[in-house]
C-alpha cells in the first residue's frame, strides 16, 4: 500500500486497478502496476483540491460525474504531454521532401481536387501541428489554389487550450531555425506566438481516439501523425486505433509513427515504405479501388457543398458531440 505523510493518501493494489481499469476502458490509456505510484503521484493534489482523502471516493466522484468535469481533469492528470517543434527531423524531411511532393504530383496527375488533409492525432499542446503547417507554408509548389487543412486532437482540455492560444518558450523551440522563428512567430515579451497564417491551417478539437463513432467520422485523409502516441495504450485499443486510421486514411494515404514504433503484430494493412529520410507505413490500393477513389473524389469537388464543407460539417459534428459521453453503469 501506498502512503503519504503530508496529505494521509493511501493507495492499495486494488484500488490502483480500479482506477486502472477505469482510465482504460474510457480512454484506452493503460498503466502497468510498475505505474502505481505514478498515478498515486498524479491524483494526490487534485484529491487534496476536492478535500477527498480515500481513493475509492475519488473513483466514484470521477465515475458518477455525467458532465464528465472530472473525467477530462483526471486525463489532463494522467497524460504526459512531452513535445517539441520540428521533433524528430528525419521524419519530418520524409513527409515535406518525399511524400507530399509525391502526394501534390499524383493529384495533379489524375485531376483530383487540390486538397491537403493532414491529421495530428495526439497533438498535444501543438508543437507537431504547428510544426507541418510552418512546413506546408514553406513549399514553393502548393502554389495559391490549395486548400490545406490539418487537423489536430487529443484528449486533455489543458493541452489543447495551449494549443489554440499558441504561445511557446524553452526547450519546446530548441529545434527551430532563427529563420524560422522570426518568420512564422511573432516576441511578446517571453514567449513566441504563433502567427495568424499557421494558425489559420490548424484546427484543434476534443477528441478520445479509443470512441470507434468519432473516429468513423474522421475521413479523406491523407496523411496521419500517429507519432510517440502508443506507448500510452493496451494492444487491443491500439490495433482498434489502426483499424481507424486505415478506414480514414484516402487510398494511398501515409501513416506516421514514432520512429522506434511498429505496427508489427497490430495490423497487416499497411504496406511499410521505405523513403530516403524514415521508414513510413502505406495504406495499400488495387488499381479497382483506385479508379473508384478517383470516382468518388470527383463526385465530391462537383457537389453542392464541395470538400470543404464536407470537412466543416465533419469537425462541427466533433465538436458538437460531448466526450466521453458513455457513463459506467
Amino acid at each position: 500500500m501506498l502512503t503519504d505523510s503530508e496529505n494521509d493518501i493511501q493507495m492499495s493494489l486494488d484500488e490502483f486497478i480500479m482506477i486502472r481499469d477505469f482510465i482504460h476502458e474510457k480512454s484506452g490509456i493503460y498503466f502497468a502496476e510498475n505505474k502505481m505510484y505514478l498515478v498515486k503521484n498524479r491524483l494526490m493534489k487534485r484529491m487534496s483540491e476536492l478535500g477527498i482523502k480515500n481513493i475509492r471516493d475519488y473513483f466514484y466522484h470521477v465515475k458518477y460525474d455525467v458532465s464528465l468535469k472530472e473525467f477530462n481533469q483526471l486525463m489532463n492528470l494522467v497524460t504526459t504531454n512531452e513535445t517539441s517543434f520540428f521533433r524528430n527531423e528525419p521524419q519530418l524531411l520524409s513527409f515535406s521532401e518525399e511524400v507530399l511532393p509525391m502526394l501534390v504530383k499524383e493529384k495533379l496527375s489524375t485531376g483530383e481536387p487540390k486538397t491537403l488533409k493532414i491529421w495530428s492525432a495526439g497533438c498535444s499542446s501543438g508543437e507537431e501541428p504547428y510544426t507541418l503547417a510552418i512546413m506546408l507554408l514553406g513549399k514553393m509548389f502548393l502554389t495559391p489554389g490549395w486548400n490545406l487543412e490539418i487537423l489536430a486532437n487529443d484528449i486533455s482540455e489543458n493541452v489543447l487550450q495551449k494549443a489554440r492560444k499558441g504561445e511557446y518558450s524553452g526547450i519546446t523551440l530548441r529545434n527551430v531555425k532563427p529563420a524560422i522563428l522570426n518568420r512564422y512567430f511573432t516576441k511578446a515579451e517571453e514567449m513566441y506566438r504563433i502567427n495568424a497564417e499557421v494558425k489559420g491551417l490548424v484546427k484543434f478539437f476534443h477528441m478520445n481516439l479509443n470512441e470507434a463513432r468519432r473516429m468513423n467520422m474522421m475521413a479523406g485523409v491523407d496523411v496521419i501523425f500517429f507519432r510517440n502516441v502508443m506507448i500510452y495504450f493496451s494492444d487491443e485499443v491500439k490495433k482498434q486505433i489502426i483499424r481507424g486510421f486505415y478506414n480514414s486514411l484516402k487510398p494511398g494515404g501515409y501513416l506516421y509513427i514514432g520512429h522506434s514504433e511498429t505496427l508489427h503484430g497490430l495490423s497487416k494493412a499497411f504496406k511499410l515504405v521505405y523513403f530516403k529520410n524514415a521508414l513510413v507505413y502505406r495504406k495499400e490500393i488495387q488499381n479497382a479501388e483506385r479508379e473508384t477513389s478517383r470516382t468518388a473524389v470527383t463526385g465530391m469537388a462537383t457537389s453542392k457543398t464541395g470538400a470543404d464543407g464536407g470537412a466543416k460539417r465533419a469537425i462541427d459534428l466533433l465538436n458538437n458531440i460531448k466526450p466521453m459521453s458513455t457513463v459506467n453503469k
